[in-house]
């Protein structure tokens, strides 16, 4: 495994540097909100190869410091922590390091609040998160069971243990906790989002979009309650409706290029090739837009043009 070095900063947390690093997630990944017939590639396909495109063309600069020099959050959060240990304590560093992508170190510090209370549900709950966000739903499904088994009405860990299920192709289960976690808090848009995510894997494309609108209606901002709800329309056979959708995502370059999006869904590789192009018209660095027209110049040529 890759690490990278982290060290404290403050002499009273620590004196020397230990080697850590992020754990890459996997590709696949869970409607999470804290997410093919052939021959057609379906729009759920496209979403996740943007979101590769999008951190390949994410700006990489190298780093010179530390993260706990770098993030004065953090760097409080561990200085309260050596000043008095605590469960709470552990689990706000924890909150930061997975903030920064630092998965190991957060596992390490719930761990360390487990010790402390072995009832600690909100702890299991993290580390729950952190072994299905590693690609490993299956050794997260019995700590996201020890939380749900010391908050049995909490509607976050309910939405935890749904996702998990969901991750082993456990839908209905999944479906189960996400309802139910609504039915515990009923402006739980995480939820609702992820209960529309579910509907759309087992083609239920009018309940996913009824889950979705509901959720934006609670969290208009929600951006992947949107995403999902242009994937329901998209199933539907709604590609204007899709489209709308996408639309609202923010500017008018992002529009476009959202819109490219459901065009390579729908193998419409010139209009995507088009709205591709106005994206990088609309916003000179966009880089992602750049890598997608490259990439569907590419189909074009080999596929031809529709």
């Amino acid at each position: 495994m890759p690490r990278i070095v982290v060290c404290l900063v403050a002499a009273t947390l620590a004196a020397a540097c230990a080697a850590r690093a992020p754990v890459r997630q996997a590709e696949a990944r869970t409607p999470v909100v804290d997410e093919r017939g052939a021959p057609r590639e379906s729009l759920e396909t496209f979403m996740g190869e943007v979101r590769a495109t999008s951190e390949r063309a994410r700006p990489r600069t190298p780093q010179v410091q530390t993260v706990e020099a770098s993030d004065p959050v953090l760097t409080r959060a561990l200085l309260a922590l050596a000043a008095r240990p605590s469960g709470a304590g552990h689990r706000a560093v924890a909150a930061h390091y997975r903030r920064l992508g630092i998965m190991d170190v957060a596992h390490e510090h719930l761990s360390a609040a487990v010790k402390l209370d072995p009832k600690d549900a909100a702890a299991w709950d993290g580390m729950a998160r952190i072994w299905r966000d590693w690609g490993f739903p299956h050794l997260a499904l019995p700590d996201a069971y020890r939380a749900l088994h010391f908050a049995p009405d909490s509607p976050v860990v309910h939405n935890t243990v749904g996702t998990v299920l969901q991750a082993l192709g456990r839908h209905a289960a999944a479906r189960a906790h996400y309802e139910k976690a609504v039915a515990l808090d009923v402006t739980a848009a995480y939820a609702l989002t992820n209960l529309c995510y579910g509907w759309r894997l087992d083609g239920q494309a009018a309940k996913a979009a009824e889950a979705c609108r509901r959720a934006l209606s609670l969290q208009p901002n929600l951006q992947a309650a949107r995403n999902n709800l242009a994937l329901a329309y998209e199933a539907g056979g709604n590609l204007e409706a899709a489209l709308e959708t996408l639309a609202l995502a923010g500017d008018a370059g992002r529009a476009e290029y959202n819109a490219g999006v459901i065009h390579l869904a729908r193998r419409r590789y010139s209009e995507a090739l088009k709205a591709f192009d106005a994206a990088r018209a609309l916003r000179p660095r966009f880089q992602a837009a750049e890598i997608m027209a490259s990439r569907t110049r590419q189909r074009l040529q080999k596929e031809g043009t529709p």
